[in-house]
């Protein structure tokens, strides 16, 4: 993964046969545009969106930093990466994870290949994740959340810069209230390597 990227996490709004489609377009509007695309689906579903070869990068919504044994119920890095996932999203809003959980998880992750991105929404807490090496972070104020709307977000730039001074090679993505794509360029355009959206997209006629 690298800049510029754009990710799409559907949550659990969409089934198999709508998630399809959205990768195909998602693959193809990426490679027009010269984008990365990351859908974030459901584990369940990493296989077929592996499978489909769209041209979207398939993550996974959550995992467990446990290591291969006898847990049940459990998703764990290696069963990831065997659905062919290239990564996974840790610490959403939806589904936090505690300091050492997170830390667990995040080397769990790398030490299978699978590429992160964690979830922030404070400066603060940006520069501390910063320090645990994912690969991208995701700062998005817990305010913007399901809201659509342009407004100024003039973090983006001393946010970025902050986490960079502590760790260069972490990708800083912005998002929250994405809901058209003139927001999505205004946030590349303040410096951010990436942005998403969910609601933005869903809700597209087209």
């Amino acid at each position: 993964m690298s800049g510029p990227f754009f990710e799409i996490g559907p949550k659990n709004l969409l089934r198999r046969a709508e998630l399809e489609p959205l990768a195909r377009a998602a693959g193809a509007a990426g490679s027009d545009h010269g984008v990365s695309v990351i859908l974030t689906v459901p584990t369940a579903l990493i296989a077929p969106i592996h499978d489909l070869h769209s041209g979207v990068i398939p993550f996974a919504q959550a995992m467990a930093p446990d290591r291969p044994g006898n847990s049940m119920g459990r998703v764990i890095a290696e069963t990831l990466v065997d659905a062919g996932a290239a990564g996974v999203m840790l610490n959403h809003a939806s589904n936090p994870l505690d300091p050492p959980a997170l830390a667990a998880a995040v080397e769990r992750a790398r030490a299978t290949g699978l590429q992160t991105i964690v979830c922030t929404d404070t400066d603060a807490e940006a520069v501390r994740v910063a320090r645990l090496g994912p690969t991208a972070i995701l700062l998005e104020p817990p305010a913007l959340i399901g809201t659509a709307g342009r407004i100024a977000r003039d973090w983006i730039a001393p946010a970025s810069e902050a986490v960079r001074r502590v760790v260069p090679a972490v990708l800083m993505m912005h998002a929250g209230g994405v809901s058209a794509p003139s927001i999505a360029e205004a946030i590349m355009a303040a410096g951010a390597d990436g942005t998403g959206s969910t609601g933005g997209v869903i809700g597209a006629a087209d």
